[in-house]
């Protein structure tokens, strides 16, 4: 594994030595919007996420992380990506490097294998169940079959039957599909072994004795496969036989003309916000209303109304209301520096949030109101950093912005697990669960 960094600027030498880089996959990675080129000439990379280009497998950190225990925060980002896609409302850009498993535009190979293997040791391999009969079984007696081939016995006048047939269903061990879906995982662990990812996904290799003969060739497997999709309505299997499909539809590109496969993200800042609001259970949606949108008003009285100020993520306890806005930002904040911070709109519209909800924050009467930026860090415990302040604003009364740097690999442990932290507790600087 070669790891690179988020937004860290290379030259092309670094590229070409150190990241194994040729001129024609650094262009490729320029059009895919995964690679940009800077002003002074330099590169640097606007992704999050696992790249696959040649022989080689590179991991492109987040620019929080820092240079020791790149492997732990890799693994993590892999999980926290396949639950991200399983939950979200995935955009175009996110399909394409996080969840498409059956795109007609693009084939993501990380992104169909991972879905793959997920489902395999989620669900198992495929199968259709068959409906046979079984000779004096214990199911429900189909006495149809059993009049038509059964002689029966005449006592006083009625008819006996000792002997009977029950109808049960059998999981079809032999079914073509199910055999097409050993070869497939045999086919997604050789390529995570060649390239070194097997254990580095936390997956155990699989392996079936299948008759690769009795599949039949790249055309017929995937006109069975479209035949097997008009009879099966079952969610799980649709998927599972569309990734199936791509998989089979693009192994032959793979192996002829090797392009670069991805699996992560160009917009880390979007799983970061959506993560956090997860985790500090986020009641936007339930008092949006309450923001009042920008009114633009005609000479003549027509009055038009626009989108409003929509705010990260908003908290809310018996006791608290809590204004949090989840900045994707590497900021230093000590006694001599101050870089990397967000701009003036960032906390102009933070105060803003406040003043919107003025008047539901006094009918409430809440004990205790915060306005906060949380950052990323790579940091084992949450700190606070210090605050921001704009004195005209801070003058209505509102709270002054607060600044933490927060565990990332806290937040995303709790999102994979499903688990919120507590309100109260986090405001005194402990990230602990709502029990």
């Amino acid at each position: 594994m070669i790891y690179s960094r988020e937004l860290k600027k290379y030259n092309k030498s670094y590229l070409k030595s150190e990241l194994f880089l040729d001129d024609n996959t650094i262009q490729e990675l320029l059009d895919k919007r995964i690679l940009t080129k800077t002003e002074e000439d330099m590169f640097c990379f606007k992704f999050v996420g696992i790249l696959i280009i040649k022989e080689r497998v590179l991991f492109c950190l987040p620019k929080y992380a820092k240079n020791s225990g790149e492997k732990t925060v890799a693994k993590q980002l892999l999980e926290l990506f396949g639950e991200y896609s399983k939950r979200e409302n995935l955009d175009v850009d996110e399909l394409e490097s996080i969840g498409s498993i059956d795109s007609k535009n693009s084939y993501n190979m990380l992104s169909v294998i991972l879905f793959l293997l997920n489902d395999y040791f989620e669900n198992g391999l495929y199968s259709n169940e068959k409906s046979i009969y079984i000779f004096n079984g214990d199911e429900e007696i189909d006495w149809l079959k059993t009049i038509d081939e059964v002689q029966p016995l005449i006592n006083e006048g009625e008819l006996v039957y000792l002997e009977y047939y029950t109808n049960s269903t059998q999981s079809d061990e032999e079914n073509y599909f199910r055999q097409l879906h050993s070869y497939i995982l045999n086919k997604c662990t050789k390529k995570l072994n060649y390239l070194g990812l097997f254990e580095f996904l936390g997956f155990k290799p699989i392996y079936f004795e299948v008759d690769e003969e009795r599949l039949g060739n790249t055309e017929s497997i995937i006109y069975r496969i479209n035949n097997e999709l008009n009879v099966q309505f079952i969610n799980r299997k649709q998927l599972l036989l569309k990734a199936m499909s791509s998989f089979i539809s693009n192994e032959e590109m793979e192996i002829d003309n090797f392009t670069i496969s991805f699996y992560g993200t160009r917009s880390f800042h979007v799983i970061w916000e959506k993560t956090c609001g997860y985790v500090l259970n986020n009641k936007y949606e339930a008092v949006k209303k309450l923001i009042a949108p920008p009114k633009w008003t005609t000479l003549s009285g027509k009055v038009h109304k626009a989108s409003t100020l929509i705010p990260d993520i908003i908290s809310i306890t018996k006791d608290s209301f809590v204004i949090s806005d989840a900045k994707y930002y590497s900021i230093k904040l000590t006694e001599d520096i101050l870089s990397g911070k967000p701009g003036v709109e960032d906390v102009t519209k933070q105060y803003l949030y406040q003043l919107a909800f003025d008047k539901y924050i006094k009918s409430k009467k809440f004990a205790c109101v915060k306005n906060i930026f949380l950052f990323p860090s790579q940091e084992k415990e949450m700190k606070q950093l210090g605050k921001v302040t704009i004195e005209f604003l801070k003058d209505l009364d509102l709270e002054d912005i607060t600044l933490f740097s927060v565990p990332a690999h806290k937040v995303f442990d709790l999102y994979t697990n499903s688990k919120k932290l507590n309100i109260e507790k986090f405001l005194n600087l402990k990230i602990e669960l709502i029990k």
